[in-house]
């Protein structure tokens, strides 16, 4: 099940920053203003999309436990946000070059290549993506 974050989702949320290679725990904080969407799995929170409001949309950190990834998880917390958008609304990110299943995940949802960022990350390069919500 896919829901809006609520403030008690944040503990849960914070440890499944953990499978991130290079996690942002300042991002969750209220203040920096991001939102939540989390997918659940009896009650549990398994994975999460976290989002900043703006033009265009910043989709900050997609994570889904390994346990439960292969489930379409992500294209689900994905659709919530682009269901939650207005029709021609941007949605940009940045992904790890070497991250080829979340970069497959992010073509089928029609992201496409803006930029190659050569020092995106520790470990090497990343790219800027930008999809448009209402195009998919």
């Amino acid at each position: 099940m896919i829901r809006e974050g609520r403030p008690a989702d944040r503990p849960a949320v914070r440890n499944l920053q953990q499978f991130l290679p290079e996690p942002a725990p300042e991002l969750l904080a209220p203040v920096a203003g991001g939102e939540l969407f989390v997918s659940t799995e009896s009650g549990a929170v398994v994975g999460y999309l976290l989002w900043f409001p703006g033009d265009p949309v910043h989709a900050a950190e997609l994570v889904v436990h390994p346990d439960h990834r292969r489930e379409g998880r992500g294209r689900a917390l994905f659709r919530a946000l682009f269901d939650r958008l207005d029709p021609g609304t941007a949605v940009v990110l940045r992904v790890a070059a070497g991250n080829e299943g979340a970069r497959e995940l992010y073509r089928e949802l029609g992201f496409e290549r803006l930029a190659v960022e050569p020092d995106a990350y520790d470990d090497g390069a990343g790219y800027l993506l930008r999809a448009v919500a209402g195009d998919g």
